[in-house]
């Protein structure tokens, strides 16, 4: 029995740290390259340190840390199930 509750913290804290999202300080790495033409402009990263183009009208948005992407001047991600901040959506004017 208490070899099943080991195992069982054991993967407790691997699924959590799996789930934990670390951002690296800004400026302690190179950002990649923002392509010259952002139809919908451009919004930092899900760190909120480089720059990369956001997301234009009808795009998907959102995800678990922003990982989707956010979306560009003049529109916000519209989810599905708006009460949880890490479900994805899609741009929509505002």
């Amino acid at each position: 029995m208490n070899r099943y509750w080991l195992i069982s913290f054991i993967l407790l804290g691997i699924l959590m740290g799996g789930m934990a999202q670390d951002c690296m300080q800004c400026g302690t790495y190179q950002c990649y390259t923002t392509p010259a033409e952002c139809p919908a402009g451009t919004v930092t990263d899900m760190c909120d340190c480089c720059l990369v183009c956001a997301k234009d009208e009808d795009e998907e948005c959102g995800g678990l840390w922003d990982m989707r992407g956010k979306c560009g001047e003049g529109l916000t991600c519209v989810k599905e199930n708006g009460d949880d901040e890490n479900s994805v959506g899609v741009c929509k004017k505002e």
